[in-house]
């Protein structure tokens, strides 16, 4: 055999080796970790979140894609979860986001936002800044810290109303805001009656929302 296919069988089998290595190394995944599939919100995590096609943005006919994966949204399944004076805008974004969003259930959302409400309630003004950052948008943090104090505590929460009143998208990004009402829910307010709004970027791989403003009642 001559020294040089001698040459090549050596950098051959490093070639080999070294790809390997990548293989093992990159290919590992979490897709089988359940944890990693889940947000506060109910939604599985990672990119497959956004298109159900990690490759979708590589397609020409992305669009397709979209109108594909979109759901027929029924008026009678979301008579009780948004508030009327925007029923018809938001149905209209709702089909729209679970064309890029398939796993988006607004009921869950809701039912979950309800959590969120009492867990943002409870971190409370002392509560650091990269606990708040699990929970709040950061530019919303400082703003937020100087008015937690105002709710007192949580007292039941089974009685929190939530209903969409807004849903819209603004470049990348999508905003929901969710009306709370109810009667003795917090110990500071009695009849509360304020508007949260939650956001979510759809170029990230996190999944997760964030609260980004609290409106209140005048």
């Amino acid at each position: 055999m001559s020294a040089q296919m001698l040459e090549l069988l050596f950098f051959a089998g490093i070639a080999f080796f070294i790809i390997n290595r990548l293989i093992s190394t990159l290919g590992i995944t979490n897709d089988d970790d359940s944890a990693k599939h889940k947000t506060f919100f109910g939604e599985k995590g990672g990119i497959k979140d956004v298109t159900e096609n990690s490759n979708v943005h590589n397609i020409k006919d992305a669009s397709f894609i979209e109108k594909k994966n979109a759901k027929t949204v029924s008026k009678d399944d979301f008579k009780d979860i948004i508030v009327n004076d925007n029923f018809s805008k938001i149905l209209e974004t709702i089909e729209e986001i679970q064309g890029r969003l398939p796993n988006f259930s607004p009921h869950n959302f809701l039912k979950n936002s309800k959590s969120a409400f009492k867990m943002i309630v409870e971190t409370g003004e002392d509560s650091s800044k990269e606990k708040l950052e699990l929970l709040v948008d950061k530019r919303y943090i400082d703003y937020f810290k100087s008015i937690v104090t105002s709710y007192g505590d949580t007292k039941d929460t089974t009685n929190l109303d939530a209903k969409i009143i807004d849903i819209y998208t603004f470049g990348n990004n999508v905003f929901i805001k969710v009306l709370f009402t109810g009667q003795d829910i917090i110990t500071s307010i009695k009849d509360l009656h304020e508007e949260w709004t939650f956001s979510k970027s759809l170029n990230q791989v996190s999944p997760e929302w964030y609260l980004s403003n609290i409106e209140r009642a005048q």
